[in-house]
């Protein structure tokens, strides 16, 4: 039932200018959250209310999606959490908390669901509220129900037993969920929700690391458990990118980075303090399948993780401005962190999923990483130099397969392809008409149809890129486990080494025929998902070291 105490809003004049209330809602639901930011806002307030366990459980039934977050932590009384259900609620006493901004448990949660309710217990009393967007779509007013307890009993009861110990905690439900799962997709929810599941176990066992890893006294102690379709629950293990972890036994397999102190001066011209550290993993060919898992080995997860009070808050490679991904630097990763006194100099948004570095810190972080990244670039070089010899020696290996692909050229194109500079426009099947294609690679000298990286993005085996002549190219990932045991297999058989790369330029020469902004996500999920099986298969190749 709704709750008929709360004041409902009236436009009562021409100077009321209060948003309605179906609009902002709406708007609210699409302010950029993934999954993962999402279900960390939610964890971030359990964690504030000093929760030591939290469970997150998302279950499907008859299609229908349903997400529960428990934790043990204070609890609320009834005005408590009519307050914490409130738009904009009020600020935290504590400003190091990581529920700070008053919007991410209704914004976070609203994001992909169209029902939310909270149940809390604190001083042996209960209280339950629920904003559903149906309601206020339906009389363009706040209603913040009241449900009838019935409807929620089991919830109740789950969570009575969840805090039997503490005596105090709170649970958040997310019922109506439209935006978790595809409800167009062949494949069915419960296996979306399995995909869905390991991403947030990874995500999430980055993000609260430092809360998760109990041998670090600086941060609480938390354990996190993930379950989904009612399958035994997952202790999330904490997960730490300079993954020093692999110098234990006295090794130094990880080349630790020292720690260095930077002053930024902040608006109100005091001075400010963040540090800067890193590491630079072992060459990939040096450790083992289970190894390079464990470190999340790809070109992806290079560069900058960002810490604001030890919950990281960005890993997206490096920051706008400073570096873009290269393959030579896939080794090496930098820690940032700082306290909340420096949430104004990096901008932080109330996702706590992005940052803006000014300019004039950028400058001073690249002089000091400038001597990392060469060393890095150094080792790389070095590396390639072994494995692979020169590019002559690249362009040698595949010289057979290039003649060959050229020699065909005419009956094999799959697209008419413009390049004018960096812009590539396509006509193809999908694109009657001339399309922009955005994200394809194009070289700037001709004539070699099958080329090797030192890794590609997200360490596939192959990528379809182009030409300035528009002639379709393959580009080799180096990294990928498969190109170093099949071409070491094939080194003594050109014939089988050609015919690998006709086919993987077939591939890529299929990719830019079908190339549309539409199908451009499921032609890269193809390619990632044979990457993937490859990766696992190749095991049972001999190692490129062995006779």
């Amino acid at each position: 039932m709704t709750d008929r105490t709360d004041p409902v809003l009236q436009r009562d004049s021409d100077d009321d200018f209060r948003p309605s209330a179906s609009r902002l809602v709406d708007s609210l639901r699409d302010t950029g959250y993934s999954p993962e930011a999402a279900f960390a806002d939610i964890i971030d307030n359990a964690i504030a209310a000093g929760a030591r366990n939290v469970r997150v459980a998302l279950r499907s039934q008859f299609g229908d999606v349903r997400v529960t977050f428990l934790d043990d932590g204070a609890g609320m009384t009834e005005s408590e959490l009519r307050n914490a259900m409130r738009y904009g609620s009020e600020k935290r006493p504590d400003p190091k908390s990581l529920g700070k901004f008053g919007m991410g448990l209704k914004t976070a949660s609203t994001a992909f669901c169209e029902r939310l309710s909270v149940v809390s217990f604190k001083d042996n009393e209960v209280a339950i509220r629920t904003w559903d967007i149906d309601t206020i779509r339906r009389t363009d007013k706040w209603h913040l129900e009241t449900p009838d307890w019935q409807d929620y009993s089991e919830d109740r009861d789950e969570l009575e037993a969840f805090v039997r110990e503490s005596g105090s905690g709170t649970m958040v439900i997310w019922e109506k969920v439209d935006r978790l799962t595809n409800s167009g997709s062949n494949q069915k929810t419960p296996d979306q929700l399995e995909v869905l599941g390991k991403e947030l176990a990874e995500e999430l066992s980055a993000v609260f690391a430092r809360f998760l890893d109990h041998s670090d006294k600086s941060y609480p102690d938390v354990g996190i458990t993930l379950c989904v379709n009612d399958r035994p629950e997952i202790l999330l293990k904490p997960w730490d990118p300079l993954c020093l972890s692999l110098n234990k036994g006295g090794s130094a397999r990880v080349q630790p980075l020292p720690v260095k102190k930077v002053r930024a001066t902040l608006e109100d011209n005091s001075e400010g303090v963040f540090s800067l550290k890193g590491s630079i993993l072992p060459a990939q060919n040096s450790m083992t399948a289970s190894e390079q898992d464990d470190v999340r080995y790809s070109l992806d997860n290079q560069g900058f993780y960002i810490y604001r009070e030890g919950r990281l808050i960005w890993h997206e490679g490096w920051p706008p401005r400073m570096y873009k991904k290269e393959g030579k630097m896939t080794r090496l990763r930098v820690v940032l962190d700082f306290t909340h006194e420096l949430d104004e100099l990096f901008k932080i948004d109330f996702r706590k999923s992005r940052i803006i570095i000014p300019p004039s810190v950028r400058e001073g972080l690249k002089e000091i990483i400038a001597p990392w990244r060469n060393h890095t670039l150094k080792s790389a070089s070095s590396q390639d130099a072994e494995q692979t010899g020169s590019a002559a020696d690249s362009a040698a290996r595949h010289k057979r397969a290039n003649n060959a692909i050229d020699k065909h050229s005419e009956n094999t194109k799959s697209a008419k392809v413009t390049i004018d500079g960096s812009s590539v426009t396509l006509e193809n099947k999908y694109n009657m008409q001339p399309a922009q294609a955005e994200g394809i690679h194009v070289y700037r000298d001709n004539g070699f149809r099958v080329r090797e990286e030192a890794s590609l993005e997200g360490n596939v085996l192959w990528s379809g890129a182009l030409d300035e002549d528009g002639e379709v190219c393959v580009q080799l990932g180096r990294s990928h486990p498969f190109f170093a045991r099949l071409y070491a297999t094939c080194k003594e058989n050109p014939d089988a080494m050609m015919a690998l790369d006709m086919l993987l330029w077939t591939l890529a020469n299929a990719e830019i025929g079908i190339w549309s902004e539409t199908n451009k996500v499921i032609v890269r999920e193809f390619r990632q998902q044979v990457s993937g099986s490859l990766n696992i298969l190749c095991q049972e190749l001999p190692d490129p070291s062995d006779d």
